[in-house]
């Protein structure tokens, strides 16, 4: 069971640390969704990237249902120059990266 709770800060670890490079600072959790998320909050391109981003190529496996099905976390970026404001990420990939 994990502890993380909306409204909270987390910082990310580095790319060494979790295998997925996420820009330095704190992150804003806004919101937990059990599932993945059926309607866009901010922005509608937001589900469209987060499926390319966390499920591309994992179709037909176990970890595909698992991320699917699993719990997902709307983190607001920290200032960056990726120009990412917002972002859906599945609990498997979010309990890897942050503290």
């Amino acid at each position: 069971m994990n502890n993380y709770k909306v409204g909270e800060f987390y910082k990310a670890k580095s790319y060494k640390e979790s295998g997925f490079n996420f820009p330095d600072g704190e992150y804003k959790l806004k919101i937990i969704r059990e599932g993945f998320p059926e309607d866009p909050v901010n922005d509608e391109d937001e589900l469209i990237i987060a499926e390319e981003q966390w499920l591309e190529g994992l179709e037909g496996s176990d970890q595909y249902k698992t991320d699917l099905d699993g719990n997902w976390y709307y983190f607001e970026f920290p200032i960056n120059d990726e120009g990412i404001n917002y972002m859906w990420v599945p609990e498997s990939v979010v309990v890897e990266v942050f503290n």
